[in-house]
């Protein structure tokens, strides 16, 4: 069975750190291809591009890697139903593969917090069933531990692979410093982020506020 590493995220925009981890991964052995799947609008986070531009900024930050792929079926789902009912619907509509979900260890310990917004209702979270049932890829961001491996696996939790320095991955760039350093000086393209996606940015005029 294929291993499919997901990528989900904002993308606003996306960094240089995005393409890197996800190659990371793949020369590690963790996957056999990673998908990036921008979301949609979202409850939880104001978003400062559309849809369309996250996605065609991805779009350009491609470099011909064939084990690399970009999809809108999370944009295509609409109104933005948390990551637990997105991977099931993977699940379902490719039944062959392997879903892995790649995600940072900021985020982590907030997992079993994370709920479908359509279907919430003060204590229904779904975090814990994705814990269960989808396979984690996790990587190092700075200033966040490494998940407890053993305790994860006494959990009863789904396996767990740590992507961290020791594994060739340290992220150095978020897309909140590279809109804050736009903000300041829009002359100059910031650390991290792809020329072409530069411009792109600079031709659409996003990020100004």
């Amino acid at each position: 069975m294929k291993n499919v590493a997901v990528l989900g995220g904002a993308f606003d925009p996306v960094h240089k750190d995005h393409m890197r981890v996800a190659r990371t991964c793949l020369d590690r052995g963790f996957c056999d291809e990673v998908w990036f799947m921008p979301s949609p609008d979202r409850w939880d986070k104001q978003l400062n591009a559309s849809p369309e531009d996250r996605f065609a900024m991805l779009e350009l930050a491609f470099s011909g890697d064939k084990r690399l792929f970009l999809s809108d079926l999370e944009i295509q789902q609409g109104d933005y139903r948390g990551s637990y009912v997105f991977l099931m619907s993977l699940k379902e509509k490719f039944p062959e593969i392997n879903f892995r979900l790649l995600t940072g260890a900021d985020t982590y310990e907030g997992i079993p917090h994370w709920r479908d917004p359509l279907n919430f209702y003060g204590t229904n979270y779904n975090g814990h069933l994705l814990l269960r049932d989808i396979e984690l890829i996790v990587f190092a961001r700075n200033g966040y531990p490494q998940p407890d491996m053993e305790q994860h696996k006494r959990n009863g939790y789904a396996p767990l692979y740590w992507l961290g320095p020791e594994q060739g991955f340290n992220g150095v760039y978020s897309s909140t410093a590279i809109r804050r350093s736009l903000l300041l000086n829009r002359s100059v393209c910031p650390q991290g982020l792809e020329p072409s996606v530069y411009d792109y940015i600079i031709k659409h005029d996003l990020y100004r506020e």
